[in-house]
């Protein structure tokens, strides 16, 4: 039978590339030592970074806050101005006599921000206004006459803030809407 023989020589090990020379672990094995800074964070790094997350999430978070109610202002105003111009174009086609009329354009009235919601919670609350006055002094006496000034203007409340649209249009008593409703 044929055996083979293995001779081990005592060879010195080279400590690893970020051990310490002379430093030695428990099991006597040099190459696993490391350096005193590599086992951990310092105190100063840990406040540094403290520090900063106790400035930066605040940011982010005041940030986000502040571009969800500017979204929140906007969508307000843009329902508004939705608002005014129905009632804008309801007063382009309606007759003369009908816009002098409080019973058919009370001055005051109440619109919600979502109508259709039938939860009980119909979002924001907007007073619309509606004011029907002589057309201005600054025109002959025969066109005064002849001619209103509508104006309609929608407030409400938003973030303790008190927000105001308004638009302004003259009709005259011979104009388009003797076309559309015969009067």
């Amino acid at each position: 039978m044929n055996t083979k023989t293995h001779a081990f020589s005592n060879v010195t090990r080279q400590p690893s590339i970020g051990s310490v020379p002379g430093a030695a672990s428990a099991r006597g094995d040099a190459s696993l030592a490391r350096r005193p800074s590599a086992l951990g964070f310092t105190l100063v790094e840990t406040i540094v970074a403290i520090t900063l997350a106790a400035i930066m999430l605040p940011t982010i978070f005041a940030g986000i806050a502040s571009g969800f109610s500017i979204l929140q202002v906007t969508r307000e105003n843009r329902r508004a101005t939705q608002i005014i111009v129905q009632r804008m174009e309801a007063v382009r086609l309606a007759s003369y006599k009908t816009l002098q009329d409080p019973a058919a354009y009370p001055p005051s009235y109440t619109e919600y921000y979502s109508p259709s919601q039938t939860n009980g919670n119909k979002g924001t609350a907007y007073t619309v206004t509606y004011n029907c006055a002589p057309g201005p002094s600054s025109l002959p006496p025969s066109y005064r006459t002849n001619m209103l000034l509508v104006t309609v203007t929608a407030s409400w409340n938003s973030c303790k803030v008190q927000h105001t649209r308004s638009m302004q249009s003259y009709v005259a008593r011979y104009g388009v809407q003797r076309y559309v409703s015969a009067n």
